[in-house]
């Protein structure tokens, strides 16, 4: 069986290689050991500090609708848990599909909408499922903790080996990004709740515009304009950092890497690896940003309104 398996994954990579390039995708970009570095030191930092909340604190409403802080740290939990399945799947060169038990939906035929409800319902059913905090703490560190050990074991050639995602079929490495997204995004959801002071980890916020601007993931996050609306670039000023270049036309909204100071836009925003992390998730309006100074946006202003309109949450 595990040989058969072999042959339909390798038909499966087959066809998941040659869409990515005729799709320019690269599926590895090589800089897992960076975020392996970063996400290894993040955990135990985000343990500590889930540690020392309270009662209260976990009851307290989250940064994300419907969820409060232990239904976002539930939700978490299972994802990291999913994520290991992925790549150990991935690393084994099996199809997670072809488990005869298995009730997972094909890539690519779902987004975040399509999933909102059924997420939020699950994390809360989950939730339930932890009957204290310290219990619920535990296993979100063992979970982590192995899902970093799966990773931190993966040999050159298994980063580009393709692994299940509901979203698309992705690569080990694209599951890295993932993992690094999810814990980024939703420690701040829960920590920001409790604590306005703390920010998207500045270690981490850095290393996420290679996830927006992977075409095999960011469909999950962003909405196109109609085909008949004018085109738009919207530039992305990290300051020291390369930055990134928003442009939507033809029906289409792609988002990539632009070096230093080579941007060549409508309008151009500058702002924080950390701030722009809220703004693409939806977390926090351009509007807001720029009226708090956190942003400042040159050129047409008619972006804000666009941006809100591409970017309406994750």
């Amino acid at each position: 069986m595990k040989n058969q398996n072999r042959l339909r994954h390798t038909s499966t990579t087959s066809v998941i290689q040659k869409a990515s390039l005729r799709k320019g995708v690269v599926l590895i970009k090589g800089n897992q050991n960076q975020i392996l570095q970063q996400l290894n030191g993040f955990c135990p930092n985000l343990i500590g500090q889930l540690k020392n909340l309270t009662e209260e604190d976990w009851s307290t409403q989250s940064r994300c609708d419907d969820w409060t802080v232990k239904d976002v740290m539930a939700h978490l939990s299972s994802v990291l848990t999913n994520y290991l399945i992925f790549i150990d799947s991935a690393k084994n060169e099996e199809n997670i599909l072809d488990d005869p038990n298995s009730s997972r939906d094909e890539p690519g035929t779902l987004d975040g909408k399509s999933l909102a409800g059924r997420l939020s319902e699950r994390a809360k059913e989950t939730s339930r499922s932890f009957d204290s905090k310290d219990v619920l703490i535990n296993e979100l560190e063992l979970r982590f903790q192995r899902l970093l050990d799966g990773f931190n074991s993966c040999q050159d050639n298994q980063w580009h080996l393709p692994a299940y995602h509901p979203v698309n079929w992705v690569s080990v490495q694209g599951i890295l990004l993932w993992t690094l997204f999810e814990s980024t995004i939703h420690a701040w959801d829960a920590l920001n709740a409790v604590d306005e002071k703390y920010l998207v980890d500045e270690g981490l916020a850095p290393l996420l515009p290679e996830y927006f601007c992977d075409k095999l993931i960011n469909r999950w996050f962003k909405t196109t304009d109609s085909t008949e609306s004018p085109s738009q670039t919207l530039a992305v000023n990290f300051g020291t950092l390369n930055g990134l270049r928003i442009a939507s036309a033809i029906g289409k909204l792609d988002i990539e890497e632009l070096p230093i100071n080579s941007f060549d836009s409508d309008a151009e925003i500058h702002t924080s690896p950390s701030e722009f992390a809220l703004l693409i998730t939806g977390r926090k309006s351009l509007s807001k940003s720029i009226e708090d100074t956190s942003t400042q946006l040159t050129g047409n202003q008619s972006h804000v309104d666009s941006f809100s309109r591409w970017f309406t949450g994750s």
